[in-house]
């Protein structure tokens, strides 16, 4: 991104969120030292914010892992007395898509062909690589119901698996080669997944795994059409977030796949699209879009109006970028990530990114406003 385009975005973000939520830098809070008995002070922990002043806070960098050593799990003692330093233990490689669930996150690595199964309680990281009929060759993204059934959309299989609460392989969706699902979403009985192959989306039946339509309804409308749908969404009210990677843009469709209107367009502007990617709403109708070009997410009011972006190629940057790839919002872990959240900050959900590259492969940032 140029300069003349960062400054525009940093105004129009400013603007916005001057009236709402929204701009597109980072604040850093500086928590006061504590002093010892001598008095001598310890580092300021920072805390990096977006928007930043004057606009109230409202999403903070929480922390990022890459491997289980990051998380608290370490590699030993005895091996850190040998080296001087923890060696990675059970590193994320090229992940891709992430679902979460109570406790869980489930983060597809391509490069390691498995599914990363991070606990977040016991602070470990379960490696999930099926053998046999549910063998994974790559497991780009994921999708958890209540019951813990999981949804794998493979790349390499150009299917997606079904595997139940125990891990147990139950079966698959689609003929091989019959098309090439990128991403899978669950929203009650219905599994919503995007077809690159054929340029649409399949909404299946979930229990009995039958195809119930496509998605644009009328592929020859042009405002409708995809041209590359590499990622989707289902909001609250069952509406569908398709990223078209094609288009550069996203089109949203209402429950039954009619067409409703078109977000974005080709661009490096405020509310344009490179390479939109993942996509995720929050249960206010807040729209947010990975751009693995920009390397940003950018964030959507529920009228399409944009709010903010952050994140930016820097590698100067503790909460920059690299390669991201799907976003996720996830209400059900809050409790396990307060304690990162700046004092009088309240989480209301965490928004979690993927990065294929760099040592940042799954960042957590919380949503949530300063406590009176």
């Amino acid at each position: 991104m140029n300069q003349s385009a960062k400054l525009i975005w940093a105004v129009v973000c400013l603007l916005a969120f001057t009236t709402d939520p929204g701009q597109a830098a980072s604040e850093r809070a500086k928590k006061p030292a504590a002093k010892t008995a001598k008095t001598a002070k310890k580092p300021a922990q920072e805390f990096v914010f977006f928007p930043s002043e004057p606009a109230p806070p409202r999403l903070q960098f929480l922390m990022s892992f890459q491997c289980e050593n990051d998380l608290g799990g370490g590699a030993g003692k005895f091996v850190t007395f040998l080296t001087g330093k923890e060696p990675p233990k059970k590193p994320i490689l090229k992940p891709y898509g992430v679902a979460a669930s109570q406790g869980r996150f489930y983060v597809c690595d391509t490069a390691a062909r498995t599914i990363a199964i991070t606990e977040l309680d016991s602070r470990k990281i379960v490696n999930f690589t099926p053998s046999g009929g549910g063998k994974l060759r790559v497991p780009v993204n994921v999708a958890v119901d209540e019951e813990g059934t999981l949804y794998v959309a493979d790349t390499g299989r150009n299917q997606v698996l079904v595997f139940d609460r125990d891990q147990q392989y139950q079966g698959a969706i689609g003929e091989m080669d019959e098309m090439k699902p990128t991403d899978v979403a669950i929203f009650k009985n219905r599994l919503y997944l995007t077809d690159l192959k054929n340029n649409c989306l399949r909404v299946y039946d979930k229990t009995n795994r039958t195809e119930l339509f496509r998605v644009p309804k009328d592929p020859k409308d042009p405002k409708a059409k995809l041209f590359s749908p590499t990622n989707l969404a289902v909001d609250s009210q069952g509406k569908i977030y398709a990223s078209d990677l094609g288009a550069s843009r996203v089109q949203v469709y209402d429950s039954e796949g009619n067409h409703l209107r078109t977000l974005g367009q080709m661009g490096d502007r405020p509310g344009e699209f490179a390479r939109p990617k993942g996509i995720a709403v929050d249960r206010e109708g807040r729209i947010y879009v990975v751009d693995a070009a920009a390397q940003v997410v950018q964030i959507f009011d529920v009228d399409g109006r944009l709010l903010l972006y952050f994140g930016e190629a820097d590698k100067n940057n503790p909460v920059a970028f690299d390669l991201p790839a799907k976003v996720v919002v996830d209400y059900q872990n809050v409790r396990l990530f307060q304690k990162y959240a700046a004092p009088n900050f309240k989480l209301e959900y965490l928004v979690i990114v993927t990065n294929q590259l760099g040592d940042r492969k799954v960042s957590v940032f919380g949503f949530g406003q300063k406590k009176s």
